[in-house]
């Protein structure tokens, strides 16, 4: 995957993702238990989902604006379409599911071959871009960062909620309201 080689600090970075998920897929492939193969492809996931969102929020529009290749530009974020697409099935998944193994190479590879595309064409078109790097590498550090953040706190949350525990209701008329499967009403309403 590292075949692009430049000391600009956005692509640096992105490199520096590139090869994490790539050790991540290869210690999947590695993995032979549930538990191992569950907690690699979360990280994996919340990775990939960070790494997508910056690059298409702050880093791609900066690129096509100064490049002529709107083509690889179209690629790349189709391809992140088919990477969404594939992540939000994945997360809907167990590692007991029939394809979940599957689904997951598939995304490997699709992710491998969009890396390819980035640091073998795009990368070094963009990089003859005047383009302020250092400035966008600090947005997209900050960008990151809150990501990581509220992703890593809605993970929380939500492995709570999975793990059985249960938020206590407020009162009891809106808990029997919640057990019958109605809404509780607002208070003072008839």
């Amino acid at each position: 995957m590292g075949m692009f080689t430049s000391t600009n600090p956005v692509f640096e970075m992105l490199k520096a993702d590139h090869e994490k998920v790539k050790a991540l897929f290869a210690q999947f492939e590695e993995a032979n238990d549930s538990r191992t193969k569950e907690r690699i492809v979360r990280e994996t996931l919340l990775d990939l989902e960070v790494h997508a969102k910056v690059e298409e929020a702050l880093i791609y529009p900066a690129i096509r604006r100064e490049i002529d290749t709107h083509d690889i530009m179209d690629e790349a974020l189709e391809e992140h379409h088919v990477a969404h697409t594939l992540i939000n099935e994945l997360k809907r998944m167990t590692p007991s599911d029939a394809r979940f193994d599957a689904k997951f190479t598939v995304l490997g590879e699709s992710i491998k071959h969009h890396v390819q595309e980035e640091e073998g064409h795009m990368f070094p078109e963009a990089e003859k871009a005047d383009l302020p790097w250092e400035e966008l590498q600090q947005q997209v550090m900050k960008r990151k960062e809150a990501l990581l953040a509220k992703q890593t706190s809605g993970n929380s949350r939500a492995s709570r909620r999975s793990s059985g525990r249960k938020s206590t209701p407020r009162s009891g008329k809106a808990a029997s309201s919640r057990k019958r499967g109605r809404r509780p009403s607002a208070v003072g309403k008839r």
